[in-house]
């Protein structure tokens, strides 16, 4: 028997990354199940080392938590990495599922040329994107890194359920991430409104509320409530995008300031029930289209499910 032990399981208010973490230890019980599984909060990276390497053997697996944070927009997480990193020399390190995108200033290209430096010197660090534009971008910038590609590991949930729907979820984003104007969204909203009398607006981030662990698993579920109770959704969240796959929810989808929601997008588009869209003005047209389609979907992760055997192989190697 080993230990898997993920690093990194945040308290923030993204329920996109709680959500990662749900699918992060349902795969890590369904496919390591004789194995010990021990999970690191971000905020105790620093405490919670020292105590690990008192109980860490060489054949021990350490996960760091996947997402969107590789790169200088979000560096308290990267810094948080490099300190795993660089205290585990001897153990096989997996980066899960990630997206890496650092700005091209100075301050990105400083702060990348320090994640190249450490990186490359462990000798059994492997990476993870979670779309071919990380993995190019991975492939290109760590020359001695194993990297493979998957999709985002939530796409490993089906959280589809037969319900009711009715009405229209608007899942916005209102951070530094996003790159719609007022009037573009709007344009949306008005959009929306002539085809649905009902409509929720929200986002999957809660503002100030911490998701800890005794929360995580209702925060995820009415979020996803939400979404499988709706006609349709309309997001320029990557998490939008995927909580309307996993729930069988038509979804119009709009991309944001990096690359990795058109990335991403590969993955679902043979859904047949996810539309990406470079254009708000194109946005009514897909929403009428979708009304009058009014044909049921069901969620087939069967393309997700694949591409994890790759990380299966690469922790029981």
């Amino acid at each position: 028997m080993k230990k898997i032990i993920l690093f990194g399981v945040p308290t923030h208010e993204n329920i996109g990354d709680a959500a990662i973490v749900i699918a992060e230890e349902k795969f890590i019980k369904d496919n390591f199940k004789d194995d010990e599984y021990i999970r690191v909060l971000d905020t105790e990276t620093d405490k919670e080392i020292e105590r690990i390497k008192n109980i860490i053997n060489e054949n021990d697996i350490i996960l760091l938590h996947g997402g969107g944070n590789l790169g200088d927009e979000y560096i308290i997480c990267e810094e948080r990495r490099r300190k795993v990193i660089q205290s585990f020399p001897n153990n096989k390190i997996i980066l899960m599922p990630q997206s890496i995108y650092f700005n091209d200033t100075e301050y990105g290209r400083t702060e990348l040329e320090k994640t190249k430096e450490l990186y490359e010197k462990h000798k059994n660090l492997h990476l993870i994107a979670r779309e071919k534009t990380s993995f190019d971008i991975m492939k290109k910038e760590f020359k001695n890194v194993d990297i493979i590609l998957t999709p985002d590991i939530v796409m490993y949930l089906n959280k589809t359920k037969d319900e009711e729907r009715n009405g229209a979820v608007l899942a916005m984003r209102r951070d530094i991430e996003k790159i719609l104007t007022e009037e573009q969204f709007e344009k949306i909203n008005e959009a929306v409104s002539k085809c649905y009398e009902d409509k929720i607006i929200t986002d999957t981030h809660l503002g100030d509320i911490q998701i800890y662990c005794d929360i995580r698993e209702k925060t995820v579920e009415d979020k996803l409530n939400e979404f499988r109770h709706a006609k349709l959704v309309v997001t320029d969240r990557l998490h939008g995008m995927i909580f309307a796959a996993i729930t069988s929810t038509p979804c119009i989808v709009l991309g944001n300031y990096n690359h990795k929601i058109e990335s991403s997008y590969d993955w679902l588009k043979g859904q047949g029930y996810i539309k990406f869209v470079k254009n708000v003005d194109e946005i009514e047209e897909k929403i009428k289209a979708i009304k009058n389609n009014n044909k049921k979907y069901c969620y087939n992760n069967e393309f997700a499910i694949k591409q994890y055997q790759k990380i299966i192989d690469l922790i029981r190697e």
